[in-house]
């Protein structure tokens, strides 16, 4: 197949994963059709399943993928500094949505930071 084919199976792939996400949310979607939903929107030119699956086996589990660090995340192949940045910012933003603060971060009190 040419890579104008693969592409547009992989959008119409990508366009799917998001309508049946938008109908049935989470519920309807795998841990691992999740992360890859999440992931296309930092690799947007690259197919994402075989890379969420591999985050997943790597980690254990989606919430073990979410908690992971950057410099963790970036060591799977295929992981670059967009893709960590984007899975690392879902956890302060679900403890934010949560609790309605900002959650702690202890490296704000190391000389690095401040």
């Amino acid at each position: 197949m040419t890579e104008r084919g693969n592409r547009s199976d992989m959008e119409g792939h990508r366009a799917r994963l998001r309508a049946r996400y938008r109908a049935v949310g989470d519920a309807g979607l795998a841990d691992h059709e999740l992360l890859e939903l999440l992931l296309t929107h930092a690799i947007p030119r690259r197919d994402t399943k075989e890379l969420a699956k591999r985050l997943l086996t790597r980690f254990g589990s989606l919430s073990g993928v979410l908690e992971a660090d950057a410099e963790s995340l970036e060591q799977v192949d295929g992981i670059g500094p967009a893709a960590a940045t984007l899975v690392c910012l879902i956890r302060p933003l679900s403890i934010h949505l949560v609790t309605g603060k900002k959650p702690f971060d202890r490296r704000l009190l190391e000389p690095l930071y401040l």
